[in-house]
């Protein structure tokens, strides 16, 4: 049989003794508040007879939501107990003899709405699948975890710990206090030196544990504790752990597929720009540095990381389309025929409809489509002019000519950066985007671009 922990705030007559209920007096609000933490008590008891008022019952059921207040007082004060905060009524005098009655009615009510409560706060965990970074880290979802798991079971420490794909690293995620001033701490650690090293000592105090993971994939754990001395936890509470940890383990599953998809993209970007290269031996690295040159724009000119990486991925890919260009042609030292002029502007469609086919972010085949369009009006495929071409395939033009002009051609020799920044300059406002040469010129003299680290 449970035994229940009652304060009793007041100087009113001693309620009947039963074998389920422990009284406890306090004299005062403050000593009431400090019984109902360090005792941990069910309930508490104000007697508006004696020293009670219906201010204590307020500040107790406002600081203290976990635990009911049973008022004590007559007939015509109830309602005004009643919206104070009293969970249950007993009249004066009544009250040695149903005074235990009423405080377990209170605490079996009050704890069927806090279950469901508790069952409630695992609805906003949906949520954690929001919570995955662009970078595929996943140090917000176990922080998120652990805070969540501490807070939801009422423990003074929890704890995420998962495998990091990353790397054969465990992830850690810490949250831990009882008061709004909650310490959280991540980290990463090796295995085996966990295994190694000394084990802490025993804290003693109720812990439960629950399995981050779904069907057959394990991915971590999920632990919380409370101090030595306090209440363990109760089968709902690891039920609910146990629900936290599949729900917890979504996320962290979204976060690999992520990152393998990331990988797989990435390969196909490699392998897509090696093939633009094979053909001539000066174009070795040219995707790779045009792409480092326009992000350095881009941030100049306040892209965000969404559009900073698709800037990138479209500066890997912009001659994707000459795949299907003549060698021939690309490589011809002399001056093109009108015919082969009109085959080489053909890449910038072909590119885009590969990457299209392939499905790649609708950015990234708009500015491979339009990278060659002049800010005048006169450039290639659909000789659009000014703010009408798309921004990033503004950019790409500027970073794409500079590229060009500083490493040479079959056709020509390569400039000194000084001289393809003149002719940047040249060409402001006819070929280029004012604003993009500007920003390309401010990145090259803040030094957030060095050819020569690319070249390494």
């Amino acid at each position: 049989m449970e035994r229940l922990r009652c304060v009793v705030v007041g100087a009113g007559p001693s309620p009947a003794p039963e074998e389920d209920l422990e009284y406890r007096r306090a004299s005062t609000n403050a000593e009431a508040e400090a019984l109902v933490v360090g005792w941990e008590a069910d309930a508490v008891v104000v007697d508006l007879s004696s020293a009670g008022s219906l201010d204590t019952v307020a500040d107790l059921a406002t600081v203290h939501p976990e635990v009911p207040v049973v008022v004590v007082a007559p007939l015509d004060a109830m309602p005004e107990a009643v919206r104070h905060g009293a969970c249950g009524l007993v009249r004066p005098e009544a009250a040695r003899a149903d005074l235990g009655r009423a405080v377990r009615d209170a605490v079996a009510r009050h704890r069927r709405v806090r279950e469901a409560l508790q069952r409630a706060v695992l609805r906003p965990l949906v949520r954690l699948r929001d919570l995955i970074p662009s970078d595929g880290n996943p140090e917000g979802v176990l922080r998120r975890l652990a805070e969540v798991a501490r807070a939801g079971l009422g423990a003074d420490r929890a704890a995420a710990v998962a495998l990091d794909p990353r790397a054969p690293d465990l992830a850690v995620a810490l949250a831990e206090g009882r008061s709004a001033a909650v310490r959280e701490r991540f980290w990463t650690l090796v295995p085996q030196r966990l295994a190694d090293a000394e084990p802490p000592p025993a804290q003693g105090g109720p812990v439960l544990t629950a399995t981050l993971g779904v069907a057959d994939r394990t991915l971590g754990a999920l632990t919380v504790a409370r101090a030595l001395g306090r209440r363990g936890f109760d089968p709902v509470q690891q039920e609910l752990l146990d629900v936290l940890g599949i729900l917890g383990a979504l996320p962290l599953l979204q976060v690999e597929l992520l990152r393998e998809l990331r990988r797989s993209n990435q390969n196909l970007i490699d392998a897509l720009a090696y093939a633009c290269e094979l053909h001539e031996a000066s174009l070795r690295g040219h995707s790779e540095r045009l792409a480092s040159y326009a992000v350095a724009i881009g941030r100049r000119l306040g892209f965000g990381d969404g559009a900073l990486e698709n800037l990138r991925v479209a500066g890997m890919l912009h001659d994707v389309g000459k795949i299907g260009i003549s060698d021939r042609i690309l490589l011809k030292p002399g001056p093109l025929t009108p015919e082969e002029y009109e085959a080489v502007k053909r890449h910038a469609a072909m590119g885009a409809e590969i990457l299209s086919a392939a499905g790649f972010p609708e950015d990234v085949v708009r500015w491979v489509l339009h990278h060659h369009e002049r800010w005048d009006g006169r450039g290639y495929p659909a000789g659009l002019r000014g703010e009408d071409i798309p921004l990033g395939a503004r950019v790409l033009a500027v970073a794409d000519a500079y590229e060009v002009m500083t490493t040479g051609r079959v056709y020509r020799g390569p400039l000194l950066p000084g001289q393809a920044l003149e002719e940047l300059e040249r060409e402001r406002g006819r070929q280029f985007d004012p604003q993009a040469v500007d920003a390309f010129r401010n990145a090259l003299a803040g030094g957030e671009v060095r050819r020569d680290s690319l070249d390494a």
